[in-house]
């Protein structure tokens, strides 16, 4: 969209804490410019690319108003487009649409006992820019509600995977991804996730165990384990975060009042700390 030099305020500084990317939820901290309708971008003016958009950090409400005040710019309009654009330049309306806010979602208890629950996103076609907001805007956008900008604005919903086997449900949650990305057609779609398909993932009681070595000892040679475990509901104890079908070593818990191996964990002495995992990897079970 373009803004006559009258409709911008340039040059601006932020030292950080106030405002926010809109498409990573990112704090931001520098140069910015501010339009006529409110809206807020990263760099000194529209001629340094690339710019995003921001949003105050602690804004949350849909349902916006032009936040500059007739004295900050020479015009009233809301917003200019170049002659001969399809739309016309519109008169300065108090209550106009605002565009869709960040908003990070938060899996409730009874999410987790389901085992998933449903994101909303709103993706604008023109900058490819997506950024995660909540059911209320994914319907306002749904339904072209006049408050909020349905007109550049897509509403997108995942179902989202919670539990279960960490690398299946990181593979499920990437492929969900990627077939709305296909399917609705939102390019740079899956950029936003940034291959965090783990998110919001949550080990059951049973799993993603630590042991410092003073607890638990490999079950063949007695030496102390350091590192992540499970436990299984029939072979107790056993190395990694999660059960899986590749064989692995089992563990056996110290009794109490015994002394551990006092020698510093290394492969050498029968004990060693395990790598914290990868993305797409886990560990334990048979």
């Amino acid at each position: 969209m373009y803004y006559p030099k009258s409709q911008i305020i340039t040059n601006l500084y932020t030292n950080g804490n106030e405002f926010i990317v809109i498409s990573t939820g990112e704090n931001y901290k520098g140069f910015y410019y501010k339009t006529s309708d409110g809206k807020i971008f990263s760099n000194k003016s529209p001629n340094d690319i690339p710019t995003y958009q921001l949003t105050t950090s602690n804004k949350s409400s849909i349902v916006g108003v032009a936040e500059s005040t007739e004295s900050e710019f020479k015009s009233t309009s809301y917003y200019q487009i170049k002659p001969g654009d399809i739309f016309p330049s519109v008169s300065y309306v108090p209550n106009a649409p605002s565009p869709p806010q960040l908003i990070s979602p938060a899996p409730t208890q009874e999410d987790y006992e389901l085992g998933e629950f449903v994101r909303y996103f709103a993706y604008k076609g023109s900058t490819y820019e997506t950024i995660e907001i909540n059911k209320l805007q994914f319907d306002y956008l749904q339904n072209k509600n006049p408050n909020i900008q349905y007109q550049l604005w897509e509403p997108v919903s995942i179902n989202w995977l919670l539990t279960g086997d960490f690398k299946k449900t990181s593979q499920a949650n990437f492929n969900t991804v990627k077939l709305v990305e296909n399917r609705q057609k939102l390019p740079y779609f899956s950029k936003y996730f940034r291959g965090k398909y783990d998110k919001y993932f949550k080990y059951s009681d049973n799993e993603n165990l630590y042991s410092d070595g003073s607890e638990l000892v490999y079950s063949k040679n007695r030496k102390p384990y350091i590192g992540y475990y499970h436990i299984h509901p029939e072979k107790g104890p056993m190395v990694g975060r999660q059960h899986i079908e590749e064989p692995h070593e089992y563990l056996a818990f110290l009794p109490t009042g015994s002394t551990p191996n006092p020698l510093p964990p290394s492969r050498q002495s029968g004990s060693y700390v395990e790598n914290p995992p990868t993305f797409f990897r886990t560990g334990g079970g048979y």
